[in-house]
């Protein structure tokens, strides 16, 4: 029978197993690390590179939006004092280039000149293109769409007035009040003011609206037989305003 090697001197059969697997261990981590030690870096310095990579373009992004904001703000002023002629070729390279909202918002400023300068054609143009462009902000649609909607209301009909900005008419959105307005107004045409009521009820109550606009509520509310003395309201400017 042949002889059973004898364990290093002073070790135990458990205490030499265990240095054995620990030795195999050890091995297989230096294999390893010699194998994909060199790719583990390769990635962490790729995932630096690209870290590095996101955060100059996120300044870039910044320093972009910055500059357009502040370009924005001039040619408004430039708009408001006369000087159209210097404003507008900004604002069209704008519409093109503009980070972000900006192109939507040089629209806009764009149609609200056409509209002051009295050309209602090419602005109610201008705000339906934007409301109907879906790469724009939420936001600026809706206000592109309240604004060709209030430009063209007097050429469309109450229905469509309704269908377009009946998603808007409801409290707690932004553009409530203006497009609350249209739709009440809409619905008055049409010969159905029942409908007009629970819009107008509702922007005489929200202290949010501004003071003329919760006034032109009131007024137009007691026309189609809203009693605004039953809102609560009888002590403030708006409804005794609308009463007298």
């Amino acid at each position: 029978m042949a002889n059973t090697p004898a364990n290093p001197p002073g070790t135990t059969d458990d205490a030499f197993l265990r240095e054995v697997d620990e030795e195999y261990r050890r091995s297989q981590l230096l294999g390893w690390w010699q194998r994909y030690g060199r790719i583990g870096i390769a990635v962490v310095l790729l995932a630096l590179a690209a870290l590095a990579g996101w955060l100059f373009w996120q300044d870039q992004k910044a320093k972009a939006a910055g500059a357009a904001g502040a370009a924005l703000s001039e040619a408004i002023t430039q708009l408001e004092v006369g000087e159209g002629a210097r404003a507008r070729p900004v604002l069209e390279a704008m519409t093109r280039d503009g980070p972000g909202a900006y192109a939507g918002l040089a629209r806009m400023v764009l149609a609200n000149d056409a509209l002051a300068g009295g050309d209602k054609a090419k602005a109610r143009g201008l705000y339906e293109a934007i409301a109907n462009d879906d790469t724009q902000p939420q936001l600026v649609r809706d206000a592109a769409l309240v604004k060709a909607v209030r430009v063209g209301f007097d050429q469309l009909g109450p229905a469509e007035v309704v269908a377009r900005l009946k998603p808007l008419a409801v409290p707690g959105n932004a553009w409530f009040g203006v497009a609350g307005e249209l739709v009440a107004v809409a619905h008055v045409r049409a010969g159905k003011p029942d409908l007009a009521k629970p819009i107008l009820i509702a922007m005489v109550k929200d202290e949010g609206l501004s003071p003329t606009l919760r006034t032109r509520a009131a007024q137009l509310a007691i026309a189609v037989g809203v009693d605004v003395t039953t809102l609560g309201l009888a002590g403030q400017p708006a409804a005794a305003g609308a009463a007298e």
